[in-house]
């Protein structure tokens, strides 16, 4: 079983303790001494390498605040990384894999790291705007993937592409958006979406599988060490049904959408589940973040609420004083 060794972990705690502004600099430092050609704006930074292939990754996580780093801890027996106070291995760990391929391969691909992904790709959108700065670009790898050897490609339905990165060691699942969905339209190049590692995303209870982070680093070393002449150009290639349909909807104001409370992305009104909290307000979830395990149903009236500390009744607060109020 391949574990962290003692330095690269403690690189990775530093990377999950840092909120996405103090990340943003210290990556801007790190690619500043490896590249020649780094370009900063307040939604992105990219370096510009020696190998056509760009890899993504995006600074920020759902959390508002980042885990204490005391408060980060690794099993090396079941050789997992996690925190009671959200990992924020979405999208940490695509930071850190590519960090981890540039300090130990001395490989130069480019490089992109986005802002505000989780607010809705904020960062990549702005970056899907302009004209590609790299030369001959062939295709793009974002590195924010939940599981071991998920390829997810989105909008993008080229079929050359799909069989060349499964050819990899990776099978191709069904995803709802990532930054590449915008980079990858504007830029008219395909794009994939690689397994990093964590599961659980988007919750307290977020685990990242040290194993298959380490898998996906080298798996996609092998692709960067594919002769520059051998790498083919993969163009963007529009799926004839959109995963994303709804998004773009919503760019075009067809629909309302409302930011969820944990995770902070926006989806549909129809789809956010209303959430009595303890102090009595109601706070909007998506599916994804109702199933924390802080959040239960109301055994009487059915609605979801938040639990209290060591509460045993399945009750919300509403119900409990009807109850007792001898209203039931």
């Amino acid at each position: 079983m391949r574990v962290l060794k003692e330095n690269d972990y403690r690189t990775f705690e530093r990377m999950c303790g840092l909120t996405q502004k103090a990340l943003k600099r210290t990556m801007s430092t790190f690619l500043k001494s490896k590249y020649a050609r780094v370009v900063e704006t307040q939604d992105y930074i990219y370096a510009e390498g020696e190998i056509p292939i760009a890899l993504v990754a995006h600074l920020d996580t759902v959390f508002d605040k980042p885990a204490p780093a005391h408060e980060i801890f690794y099993d090396r027996q079941k050789n997992v990384i996690w925190s009671p106070y959200g990992l924020g291995a979405d999208d940490r760990a695509g930071v850190f894999a590519i960090t981890t391929i540039i300090k130990t391969t001395g490989l130069r691909p480019h490089v992109i790291f986005t802002t505000d992904e989780e607010k809705g790709a904020l960062g990549a959108s702005v970056l899907s705007q302009i004209e590609c700065p790299f030369k001959d670009l062939k295709y793009i790898i974002e590195l924010d993937r939940r599981g071991a050897n998920d390829c997810v490609f989105y909008d993008c339905e080229n079929l050359d592409f799909i069989d060349y990165v499964e050819g990899f060691g990776f099978v191709e699942a069904i995803g709802s958006f990532s930054d590449i969905s915008m980079i990858c339209e504007g830029w008219g190049v395909a794009g994939v979406n690689l397994s990093i590692g964590y599961r659980d995303e988007h919750t307290y209870t977020e685990i990242l599988s040290v194993g298959h982070m380490l898998q996906t680093i080298d798996k996609v070393i092998t692709m960067l060490t594919v002769p520059v002449d051998k790498i083919p150009f993969f163009k963007y290639i529009p799926a004839q049904y959109p995963t994303d349909w709804w998004y773009k909807a919503y760019l075009n104001h067809d629909y309302d959408l409302t930011h969820c409370y944990m995770c902070s992305m926006e989806n549909k009104n129809e789809d956010m589940i209303p959430v009595k909290l303890r102090d009595d307000t109601i706070k909007y979830f998506c599916v994804d973040c109702i199933v924390d395990k802080g959040i239960s149903w109301c055994k009487v009236c059915g609605e979801a609420f938040e639990l209290p500390e060591n509460d045993m009744m399945g009750l919300c607060n509403d119900c409990k004083r009807e109850i007792f109020s001898g209203k039931h």
